[in-house]
C-alpha cells in the first residue's frame, strides 16, 4: 500500500493500460511501437546524472555556507528562488525539487519565519526554469526529440515563454515576501562528494553533446559503467518509477488516440498554432502536462505550440506539473493544497495573458 500511495500515478496510468489493452487488443509490437525509445534512453541517461549530482550534496554544502549573508525573507526567496530557476534548467524540475525542498525544510528548523510560501514558490520556479531547455523536464525531452532541431535553437525558441514567465515570477516575489527579519543559527559540517560532482558534470556535458549528434545510447552505456564502478549508491537511488510511468504513458497515450470519439473531437477544430497552444493548456490542466505532451503530438506536429501550452500549464492547477505535488508532498500538511492555488493560479493566468500577447 505504501508503494501505491507513493507512486499513485504510476498505478493510475498501469490501470487505463489494462482498460485499453482489453478493449483494443493490441500486439505486443503494436506497443512496443508506441513507445520512443530515444526519449527513455535520454531520460535514464539525465536521471542517473542527476541523482549523483544530488547524492554529492555539493548543492546543500555551498546553500549552508552562504545562508548567513541572507537578512531577510525577501532576499532569501530571491536567492532560492533563483537557485531552483538555474538547478531546473539542467538537474530537471523534480530533481532540482528533490535538492531545494529539504534544504528549505532544514533551514525552517534554524529559523523562526515560516517558509512553507516559499516551498510553494520554489514549485513555481522550478516549471519556470526548466522550460527553457530541451533537458529541464520529461516533457521537453520528448518534444525535443520530436522537433529534431538543435539544443540552441530549443532554448531560442522557448525564451519566447520563458522571459514573460521569469519577468511575472519576480514580480510576484517582491510583492508576496516581506523584508521580514531571519534569524538564523546555522551549524554543519557536512562534507561534498566533490569527485562525485565534478566527474558527473563532464557527464553532463558528455550529455548534452549527444543530444546534438545523436548518439545518447552510448553515452547512456557510459554512464552505466561509471557510476557501477565509482558510486553504486546511484542505481538504489535511481527514480525506476519515472521510467516505468513514462514507458506506460506512451502506450496508454498511443491506445487513447485510436478511440473514435476523441480522434473525432480532436479534428474537429482548426490545427491552428493559437488552438494547438490552448488545447495543450486545457489539457495539462487535466492530465498533467508530461502525458499531455505525448497526447497530442498525436494529433499534431506543431511542436512548439504544444512546448508551449503544456510549458506554461505547468503553473496553474496542482495537477498541472507533477513538480508540484512532489513539493507539496514533503509538507504533509492538507491546507497548503489551497495555500498553492492561492498563488499559482494568478501565477498562471498572468503569465499565460503575456504569453499570448507576445506569440499570437
Amino acid at each position: 500500500m505504501k508503494l501505491i500511495k507513493k507512486e499513485w500515478l504510476f498505478f493510475i496510468f498501469l490501470s487505463l493500460f489494462v482498460i485499453l489493452v482489453f478493449q483494443f487488443k493490441p500486439t505486443f509490437n503494436e506497443l512496443y511501437s508506441f513507445i520512443d525509445w530515444g526519449t527513455i534512453r535520454a531520460l535514464s541517461a539525465l536521471l542517473l546524472i542527476t541523482t549523483a549530482m544530488k547524492l554529492s550534496k555539493i548543492f546543500d554544502f555551498i546553500a549552508l555556507k552562504t545562508l548567513n549573508k541572507f537578512k531577510n525573507e525577501r532576499i532569501l526567496a530571491f536567492a532560492f528562488i533563483t537557485a531552483s530557476v538555474l538547478l531546473s534548467m539542467f538537474l530537471t524540475n523534480d530533481i532540482t525539487l528533490f535538492i531545494m525542498v529539504p534544504l528549505t525544510l532544514a533551514f525552517s528548523s534554524q529559523i523562526k519565519n515560516d517558509l512553507t510560501k516559499l516551498i510553494i514558490f520554489e514549485a513555481i520556479a522550478v516549471n519556470v526554469g526548466s522550460m527553457l531547455t530541451p533537458f529541464g523536464n520529461p516533457q521537453n525531452i520528448f518534444l525535443f526529440r520530436q522537433m529534431d532541431t538543435s539544443v540552441l535553437t530549443f532554448i531560442e525558441k522557448m525564451g519566447v515563454v520563458f522571459i514573460p514567465s521569469i519577468i511575472v515570477l519576480f514580480i510576484f516575489v517582491l510583492i508576496f515576501f516581506p523584508k521580514k527579519q531571519l534569524i538564523i543559527h546555522v551549524s554543519s559540517n557536512m562534507r561534498p562528494d566533490k569527485k562525485l560532482f565534478f566527474i558527473s558534470l563532464g557527464l553532463f556535458v558528455l550529455f548534452i553533446i549527444s543530444l546534438e549528434l545523436s548518439f545518447v545510447r552510448f553515452v547512456l552505456i557510459a554512464i552505466l559503467g561509471v557510476y557501477a564502478f565509482i558510486k553504486k549508491e546511484v542505481f538504489k537511488q535511481f527514480d525506476y518509477f519515472l521510467i516505468f510511468t513514462f514507458i506506460i504513458m506512451f502506450m496508454d497515450f498511443g491506445l487513447v488516440s485510436r478511440i473514435e470519439s476523441i480522434k473525432t473531437l480532436m479534428h474537429s477544430f482548426p490545427h491552428t498554432f493559437f488552438n494547438i497552444f490552448n488545447v495543450s493548456v486545457l489539457t495539462s490542466q487535466i492530465i498533467s502536462n508530461v502525458p499531455a505532451a505525448i497526447f497530442m503530438s498525436n494529433f499534431s506536429h506543431n511542436y512548439t505550440a504544444i512546448a508551449y501550452g503544456v510549458n506554461i500549464a505547468g503553473n496553474g492547477l496542482l495537477i498541472g506539473s507533477l513538480a508540484n505535488i512532489i513539493a507539496l508532498r514533503f509538507l504533509h500538511n492538507p491546507k497548503v493544497y489551497f495555500t498553492f492555488h492561492k498563488y499559482s493560479l494568478p501565477y498562471f493566468f498572468l503569465s499565460y495573458l503575456l504569453v499570448l500577447l507576445i506569440v499570437l
